[in-house]
């Protein structure tokens, strides 16, 4: 299982203002978040920034941008609980379209 450390450390990568970093997952016991999107993308606007985001719905209409990580993982985006708060419910189905296991690693190098 990944923990949550180690999704702090894979968002704190260095994009190098090319690469995006895209998660799909489901958070258990919630079944209208059972596939949702998260990720790190260059900030069209400035490119000295990065977005950290979440889709939580396939139209589009759930969808928050933060400017940092902390941000992010912190609004409480889940019916009122953050994604620190519901990280030990949260499955991943890939990072970067690959195995969760095998690609953190990747990252983590």
């Amino acid at each position: 299982m990944i923990t949550f450390d180690q999704i702090e450390k894979l968002f704190s990568q260095n994009l190098n203002n090319r690469f995006c970093i895209e998660i799909d997952f489901k958070v258990r016991g919630f079944h209208y978040y059972e596939y949702c999107w998260m990720g790190k993308m260059p900030d069209k606007s400035d490119k000295n920034k990065e977005l950290y985001w979440f889709g939580l719905a396939e139209d589009g209409s759930k969808s928050h941008d933060f400017d940092s990580f902390f941000a992010f993982s912190t609004a409480p985006v889940f019916d009122g609980k953050s994604l620190k708060d519901v990280w030990d419910n949260v499955e991943l189905f890939s990072i970067d379209g690959c195995d969760p296991e095998e690609r953190i690693q990747a990252y983590l190098w």
